[in-house]
């Protein structure tokens, strides 16, 4: 059994060297296939959707980047979308639409009677939905911020109506990490998510979209059903994604990178998130979330070294590493990741936590969201947890 066990764990480690050497191969294919702005500027009018709820770290300023954008101001506009009138976000987006009066900038709060699903920020979509002006819509997460070319960037693959695009989306990376796990959880989207996301990218082509930001025509949304198709599905990026991709549309990854403001984060709070994202993963795609075992290099590196003698597993586990670290490294070039250039001490710490979470995300579907617990059905649906043995409906 320990012979079985010692040739199965290192199938698996040759497993992880040609996934690390795929990532690598996927992220150079990526950025290669990226769209330069064009001499003559393509900027079609553009709405900016962004659900709200509480206040992010470094709120204000996340907001104000795309208040300056490098984009004809008559050419976009902001919508802010929120449920909860007494939300503390409100008198920070009544000052910031006061300091850009230039912008085109709304503020929808759409209180109890919005809420017609478990999926709260789809609710609030819909809801901020009938202020659109303009036939692109661009969806971005309330913690995200841009630089000045983002919107230019991300039109570009709509230009030729020949190609038939339906939606693009933009990958992310953390940013302004202010605690120890705040920075784990930056590690683990620029060494494991985003690779990952690429891998797929290449292997099976776009069918997926990161919330980050996501574009799309409003003409596109219309015909796969709208908002409204998402308002009980947790995995409401994917979900969209989806839609699009069986409507008969090609999806692309931008060469765009946006940035998610992490601040100071507890470990309860992110340990949560991330929980949910896997377990999110797993019900949505049960077969490449398995498949996701070897993936973990360290983990798998350091089973190794106690099942074999110290003399093969130490060498294996030190070689483990140092091509997890330089692969890493690697690719935080072609992604302009900071976090993996200064935090890559930590990958061994950040690898065996995610690895916990891999293994946690079987024991049950379960997800908290937004201090609410919800059930995961097969596929992604939500249903909200209430008294043992009941399931409450949405209100």
């Amino acid at each position: 059994m320990l012979f079985l066990l010692r040739i199965l764990v290192g199938m698996a480690l040759v497993g992880w060297l040609v996934y690390t050497a795929l990532e690598i191969c996927a992220a150079t294919m990526w950025k290669r296939s990226g769209r330069s702005v064009p001499l003559e500027e393509y900027c079609p009018p553009v709405t900016i959707l962004k659900p709200v709820r509480g206040v992010d770290a470094d709120a204000v300023e996340n907001f104000a980047s795309f208040c300056r954008l490098d984009y004809p101001p008559e050419a976009f506009q902001i919508v802010f979308g929120i449920l909860d009138e007494d939300d503390p976000v409100i008198p920070i987006l009544k000052t910031l639409i006061l300091q850009y009066p230039h912008i085109d900038i709304s503020l929808v709060v759409g209180g109890q009677a919005a809420v017609r699903g478990y999926n709260r920020k789809v609710c609030n979509l819909v809801t901020m939905l009938p202020l659109v002006k303009h036939p692109l819509l661009a969806l971005t997460d309330s913690d995200m911020r841009v630089t000045p070319d983002y919107l230019k960037k991300v039109v570009i693959p709509f230009k030729n109506p020949d190609e038939s695009v339906g939606l693009v989306t933009n990958p992310y990376r953390g940013m302004l990490p202010d605690s120890i796990v705040a920075k784990f959880e930056a590690l683990s989207i620029g060494a494991d998510f985003i690779p990952s996301s690429l891998v797929s990218r290449m292997l099976e082509g776009v069918s997926f979209a990161f919330g980050a930001s996501i574009v799309l025509p409003k003409a596109v949304l219309d015909e796969i059903g709208g908002f409204e198709i998402l308002l009980n599905e947790l995995a409401d990026d994917y979900k969209l994604a989806q839609a699009v991709h069986k409507a008969g549309y090609v999806l692309e990854i931008s060469d765009c990178m946006v940035d998610d403001v992490m601040g100071a984060e507890s470990f309860s709070a992110a340990w949560a998130r991330r929980l949910r994202w896997a377990r999110t993963i797993k019900v949505s795609r049960p077969g490449g979330y398995a498949g996701m075992l070897i993936t973990h290099g360290l983990a798998l590196a350091i089973l190794f070294a106690l099942i074999t003698p110290w003399k093969i597993g130490l060498p294996v586990f030190v070689g483990t590493f140092v091509i997890r670290t330089i692969a890493a490294v690697r690719i935080s070039h072609i992604t302009h990741d900071p976090n993996i250039k200064r935090y890559w001490f930590l990958l061994p710490i950040s690898d065996i936590l995610s690895f916990i979470l891999y293994l946690w995300s079987y024991a049950g579907n379960t997800v908290m969201w937004r201090g609410e617990k919800f059930s995961l059905q097969s596929g992604g649906k939500l249903t909200i947890k209430s008294e043992p043995g009941k399931e409450a409906r949405p209100s």
